[in-house]
Formats: structure tokens, C-alpha cells, sequence
């Protein structure tokens, strides 16, 4: 039932620390760091758990490999691992290639709530 989904935009606004983020009721981290080429590459993913059982993963990872552009290269996804009470949230999955393109994605579904 598409029409009664909820946009994964609310949950990641919440996660960045805006509307919803009151919602959030656990948060578990990982990280690790491996060797490519000629830079140190970081994966730092954190599942947060909603009041009504949403779990979503915002995995961030990023090279040391200077950059000499506002918006530097790195990928970040979200994630919905668990549904809980939630009727269905789309997509289920969103990745960018770097920060500004994640907040253009914010910023655009602005109204988005949950």
C-alpha cells in the first residue's frame, strides 16, 4: 500500500538532528578503516532505533585523500534494516556520492515529517 508509506527523508531530517530526532530511542556505532590505493578509506555506520521499532542505518564513508572541492567525494546511504510499526517507508534505501547532494535531498523534502 504505497500511499501509506512514509517518506525515508522524515526519518533522515530526525536523524541529522531535526524535526523527529525526539523519536530516536537507541543508537548503535560502528567503524572500521582499511588501506586503498594510496589513502586510509573510514566506514562509520550507526543504526538508530525509533519509537516505533523504524530501524535505519546512515553508513558514511570517506577517503583522506586530499580534495581540493567544496563538496569532497564520499558516500553515504540510508538504510531502513527494520519496519516495526511503520506502514512501509520509501525507499527503502538512499545513497549520494557527498554531503551537498544529501542536503539538496534534505532540504527538498523539507516537509517531509514523521
Amino acid at each position: 500500500m504505497a500511499d501509506a508509506s512514509e517518506p525515508l527523508a522524515g526519518y533522515a531530517r530526525a536523524i541529522m538532528g531535526g524535526a523527529g530526532a525526539e523519536r530516536i530511542v537507541g543508537r548503535e556505532d560502528r567503524q572500521d578503516s582499511w588501506r586503498e590505493a594510496d589513502c586510509e578509506v573510514t566506514l562509520r555506520e550507526r543504526v538508530y532505533r525509533f519509537d516505533n521499532g523504524v530501524a535505519i542505518r546512515r553508513s558514511i564513508e570517506v577517503d583522506d585523500y586530499p580534495s581540493e572541492l567544496a563538496c569532497a567525494e564520499s558516500w553515504i546511504t540510508y538504510e531502513v534494516l527494520e519496519l516495526g510499526g511503520s506502514p512501509g517507508i520509501e525507499p527503502m534505501r538512499k545513497s549520494f556520492d557527498n554531503g551537498c547532494r544529501e542536503a539538496f535531498w534534505l532540504r527538498y523534502h523539507s516537509d517531509a515529517a514523521i
